[in-house]
């Protein structure tokens, strides 16, 4: 997948073509077993099939906009960014990416709850970034490959591309746990939240360019 962007600190990562979105949807499908975003659009029942449906129909509908590397083309380990103005995936594009399978694997209360989460996730990164921030979109790491550094190995790059340009970076978690990861690489818990209509919370953080 080419997009317009030539970022020097992340030559040495395989890059993600568009015929690679299969390989890196079910990267993100296996570490997204049990991860509470997917519990709250799937209503507690967590299908493979539908969260890699769900993650392929998303990236093809960034289109040139999604900027996907992984530690090599295993696809064990993806990371996913989306640059400034990026305001969310749209209806038709994700339909014609593949989301109207959707409509045959999975109840129609789904759609609802996507769109009702990606309305409250880029309300929210308005609010804090004026959608001026990058955006990391999607780290994940197949459970057999964790614990190997490759979380490192995807974002360093990225962080160190963002400090060079002066730009920031914006993320939101649904694990508590992962605020002190991502600490760990400079970010800021800016808003804690909960899904629409769910007990369950989103962090949301920000991570300020280091570069002069």
């Amino acid at each position: 997948m080419k997009n317009q962007f030539n970022i020097e600190e992340i030559n040495s990562l395989y890059k993600m073509k568009k015929n690679d979105i299969d390989n890196f949807s079910e990267c993100s499908a296996l570490a997204y077993q049990n991860y509470p975003l997917f519990d709250y659009i799937l209503k507690g029942k967590i299908k493979h099939k539908i969260v890699k449906t769900i993650m392929s129909a998303s990236i093809h509908s960034m289109g040139k906009q999604a900027i996907g590397f992984a530690n090599d083309k295993s696809a064990d380990a993806v990371a996913i960014f989306t640059p400034p103005n990026y305001t969310g995936s749209k209806v038709i594009p994700f339909l014609l990416g593949g989301g109207i399978k959707l409509m045959f694997i999975a109840p129609p209360s789904t759609f609802i709850r996507l769109i009702r989460y990606e309305n409250h996730v880029m309300k929210l990164k308005k609010n804090y970034t004026n959608h001026e921030s990058w955006y990391l979109y999607n780290i994940t790491v197949k459970p057999e490959s964790q614990s190997k550094g490759y979380c490192s190995q995807l974002l360093k790059p990225m962080f160190e591309y963002f400090d060079r340009i002066g730009q920031d970076c914006y993320l939101e978690t649904h694990l508590k746990n992962n605020v002190d990861l991502y600490k760990h690489f400079g970010f800021e818990l800016i808003d804690t939240s909960y899904l629409p209509k769910s007990n369950i919370k989103q962090y949301s953080m920000l991570r300020k360019s280091q570069g002069r």
